[in-house]
């Protein structure tokens, strides 16, 4: 299952945070250069929709609580395609839509990991898009509006994007080089999404982690998503 990372920002003072995303025990983060902001890794939804609940523990030792449900796209990738995946497109390619089983049918259907997708190019813009208002960075992107027809000014554009992200510093040692076109191998898609996956992962670094036993009651605290 896929996880990511929800933001969100509480009022000051706000010293300890406790509570349950999608009915699930969950850990918060807080921002360690401004403490107003929070975030949570959950189990990605495929409707977007989070059920939270929060209790707030401020530095008075007074305790609120927040209870809703709120739609939030969250990034998530795929960087793990092999050539296995490739090759079992192509069996089914081969097959023809005819010959296929049920089964199979609904396996094409989902989106294959070893064949380029729409849902894959939406992936990747809302990502951008995600990625690049946490950074503070413009970007021009296709989200929302994928081509049927990817050509290779898409693609520029896209590659373009993924290099002003990777140039904020947020990578690992081991994060790839932007490829080159053409997007035409499974090993340059994974190091696209592996660039991304790297930035998000370093930038959501840079948090506290909170656990404690001590537990208050008290005046209300406020909560901005």
């Amino acid at each position: 299952m896929a996880t990511g990372m929800i933001e969100f920002e509480l009022a000051s003072g706000i010293e300890y945070v406790a509570g349950t995303i999608n009915r699930v025990e969950t850990v918060f983060i807080q921002d360690t250069a401004n403490p107003i902001k929070w975030r949570a890794t959950v189990e990605v939804a495929k409707d977007d929709l989070y059920h939270i609940y929060l209790e707030m523990y401020d530095e008075a030792g007074n305790v609120s609580y927040y209870e809703n449900t709120i739609e939030y796209i969250l990034p998530w990738f795929v960087f793990d395609r092999t050539k296995e995946d490739v090759e079992r497109v192509k069996a089914l390619h081969q097959k023809g839509w005819d010959n296929l089983s049920e089964e199979e049918k609904a396996e094409w259907l989902a989106g294959m990991k070893g064949s380029l997708n729409k849902s894959d190019l939406k992936r990747n813009e809302n990502n951008i898009a995600i990625i690049a208002k946490l950074l503070k960075i413009d970007v021009s992107t296709y989200q929302g509006r994928i081509p049927e027809l990817p050509d290779t000014t898409y693609f520029a554009n896209l590659l373009y994007n993924v290099q002003l992200l990777r140039n904020a510093g947020y990578v690992r040692a081991d994060t790839p080089k932007v490829p080159e076109q053409p997007i035409n191998v499974y090993q340059k898609m994974n190091d696209i999404e592996k660039i991304l996956h790297d930035i998000y992962s370093v930038y959501n670094t840079n948090f506290y982690y909170y656990c404690g036993d001590n537990l208050y009651c008290g005046d209300e605290v406020g909560l901005l998503l």
